[in-house]
């Protein structure tokens, strides 16, 4: 297993970097373009969905791990809302993209905050 941490500030403008470490990740495992886009895309609404908490957070961190022909991607925040995941989380359009773009998808609390799991197969 190989496993790839990235942490940038809680800003939209940095997003760009963790969707271009997950791409790199992904084409060094041989998944496909078309893979690589869904996972492009699926960050970018994690990262958007984590900056959307009212909660302020100084930063994302997204670890990319990498096990039995799937990568496993967690991204979370420090910022810690009181309900996590939020009432009707499961029924939004965010989630509906990721369950889409994703083999697995899934709310998470790490130690310092919220977190979203992705699992791609390649």
């Amino acid at each position: 297993m190989t496993q790839t941490t990235v942490r940038i500030p809680a800003r939209p403008d940095y997003v760009h970097v963790v969707r271009a470490a997950v791409a790199s990740v992904a084409a060094r495992h041989d998944f496909s373009v078309d893979a690589i886009d869904d996972l492009r895309i699926a960050v970018d609404e994690a990262c958007a969905s984590l900056l959307a908490i009212p909660s302020p957070a100084t930063y994302l961190t997204v670890r990319i791990d990498f096990a039995d022909g799937a990568l496993v991607i967690v991204v979370s925040t420090d910022a810690s809302p009181s309900a996590w995941p939020p009432p009707g989380a499961q029924q939004t359009l965010a989630w509906q993209v990721l369950s889409a773009l994703a083999n697995d998808v899934g709310f998470e609390r790490d130690g310092e905050g919220a977190a979203l799991r992705l699992v791609k197969r390649g």
